[in-house]
């Protein structure tokens, strides 16, 4: 039966109580022999590996089966590698994010403050190839998220913090960034942060920011609350984020009075732009630091676009749209609005029952 703590040594008719440990133990061992592999069949029930330069003349080869007993048994093993060492400087094909990741795992686990340090001397001791310090971080970085989630919870990590985050938590990261965290009853429900550079350098900035969500693809069905200004130089310029389990009148406000607090603070006369969801309109009318003279609330054009298109799906009232919505002139404004009206009465009665100030 193989075991993680004996040296890198392969056989024919050796066990593995999975195909994930197998398939570690053959990178492993041509990691450590300075050769490269690839897979040349993988199955639920068949894992085939060769030496990469199989079709020019090395026959390195294993090939394992899963038994009925749930076990994956080496059936067939031709151990020499007769193709030239190399050395790879940090590029061997078989040493990816995940195989530093498992090689990490068990320091992580003994201090989530394992430093990257020590991983760059751990990795090397145990893969003799030196690799990049960028790569040592993503390992080290992919294995504690997989910890955090399968190991050992926060609330067993930080059993004398955790009670008492019940409403909302406001702490300072480093160099002055800050974050907040909402947890009821041990369930996160939301965390907004913004750095520290953004924060100061916003006065700076042209007084015009815009609101969005995303959805962050993963285990969980989770959203991302992004706001960003825009800076002297017309460059895009990130301000502050959230994380929440979904977009809501709730969400929104929690994030548009911590922007207002952390962020914009008593900077005064912001235009605030976004779609038109009905979490967001809700809390811009039941906020007053985001009315009237304070801030001023208008619509993104290119949502409001997205939407006349399907309402109207017609490319040249698409155009007498757009150029209507994004000219500075009223007289230019009207003009293309009478266009619009010559071409299709019922799409011009449809834009006119918007806030067209907005």
């Amino acid at each position: 039966m193989w075991d993680d703590s004996r040296p890198m040594v392969l056989a024919k008719g050796m066990l593995f109580p999975d195909k994930v440990r197998l398939s570690k133990a053959a990178k492993m061992y041509n990691v450590k022999e300075c050769r490269e592999m690839t897979v040349l069949e993988s199955s639920p029930d068949v894992y085939m590996v060769v030496c990469r330069k199989w079709f020019t003349g090395c026959y390195w080869m294993l090939r394992a089966s899963k038994k009925n007993t749930g076990l994956w048994k080496v059936g067939i093993y031709i151990p020499t590698h007769i193709c030239e060492m190399d050395t790879f400087n940090g590029n061997h094909y078989n040493l990816d994010i995940d195989s530093i990741s498992l090689v990490l795992i068990p320091h992580l686990e003994a201090s989530i403050k394992y430093k990257i340090k020590s991983a760059l001397h751990q990795s090397t001791m145990n893969m003799v190839i030196p690799l990049p310090k960028e790569r040592h971080f993503s390992g080290a970085n992919v294995r504690l998220k997989l910890f955090m989630v399968t190991g050992t919870s926060h609330l067993q990590l930080y059993p004398s913090t955790w009670p008492h985050c019940n409403t909302l938590t406001l702490g300072r990261l480093l160099n002055g960034s800050l974050s907040v965290v909402r947890v009821n009853h041990n369930i996160f429900n939301y965390v907004f942060w913004a750095f520290k550079p953004a924060i100061d350098g916003f006065p700076h900035c042209r007084p015009v920011i815009s609101i969005d969500d995303t959805h962050v693809y993963g285990k969980y069905d989770i959203k991302l609350l992004i706001v960003i200004a825009v800076d002297a130089n017309g460059q895009i310029f990130p301000l502050a984020f959230a994380i929440c389990s979904n977009e809501s009148q709730e969400t929104w406000t929690l994030f548009l009075n911590h922007l207002k607090e952390h962020v914009v603070k008593q900077r005064s006369g912001i235009c605030l732009i976004s779609d038109r969801h009905c979490g967001i309109l809700s809390s811009v009318e039941n906020l007053p630091a985001w009315k009237e003279p304070y801030a001023y609330y208008r619509y993104c054009v290119r949502h409001f676009k997205a939407n006349f298109q399907k309402a109207h799906p017609n490319k040249d009232l698409h155009d007498l749209m757009w150029m209507a919505a994004t000219d500075h002139q009223e007289h230019k404004f009207r003009r293309h609005m009478e266009s619009i009206r010559q071409e299709d009465e019922r799409t011009y009665h449809w834009l006119m029952r918007h806030e067209l100030h907005k």
